[in-house]
């Protein structure tokens, strides 16, 4: 087995080690897809029982938000999840924002959605990260009830994303830890 680089202390990292193996390697990647999909089907379910026991009406866009906000690596899904949250307020802005500019003008939702988006396209173009703030558009616009002011409605879609989005970078950090643990016993039982 080749040993890996020399960190700072002048020990060889066994995580480059177990990557270095061909074995090894094989093995590290095993836990890793074994670790992606639990931490996608783990966090999606977790997201949509905890939306659900907080009394969310629309618990599935926790679920859905959970498993959006996961990516490749825990950067990436930190990064997400700014994105996702800071979108989301922004969608939810505008859009109760616009509602009640045009309501009491009787302007159907097709336009004021189209507004909204259109609004939030001109943001995330400047800023891409915050492009989910057109989805969040329409799905308060959508799911929106004749006897429920929008603020409540926005509030609950917002609280049922940004909730899932949570619980997903949460699993996400916790199966890193999880697998690093893991790939580590795994290259000590090969180098020992």
């Amino acid at each position: 087995m080749r040993i890996g680089p020399m960190n700072a202390s002048g020990s060889c990292s066994t995580h480059q080690a177990l990557r270095d193996d061909g074995v090894g390697a094989e093995q590290d990647t095993v836990v890793r897809v074994v670790a992606f999909v639990a931490r996608c089907s783990g966090s999606a379910t977790l997201a949509y029982e905890v939306a659900s026991a907080l009394g969310f009406p629309q618990s599935l866009w926790a679920a859905m938000s959970a498993v959006i906000v996961s990516q490749e690596r825990l950067h990436e899904t930190r990064t997400s999840l700014k994105s996702r949250v800071l979108g989301t307020l922004l969608g939810i802005v505008v859009t109760v924002a616009v509602s009640e500019a045009t309501s009491r003008l009787a302007v159907p939702t097709a336009l004021q959605m189209t507004i909204d988006v259109a609004i939030c396209a001109l943001i995330a173009r400047r800023f891409p990260g915050l492009r989910v703030a057109m989805w969040t558009c329409p799905i308060i616009l959508l799911t929106a009830q004749p006897t429920l002011p929008i603020l409540v409605v926005a509030l609950r879609r917002g609280g049922e994303v940004i909730l899932g989005a949570l619980v997903g970078w949460a699993f996400h950090g916790i199966a890193e830890v999880v697998v690093d643990a893991v790939t580590g016993t795994i290259s000590r039982r090969r180098m020992g």
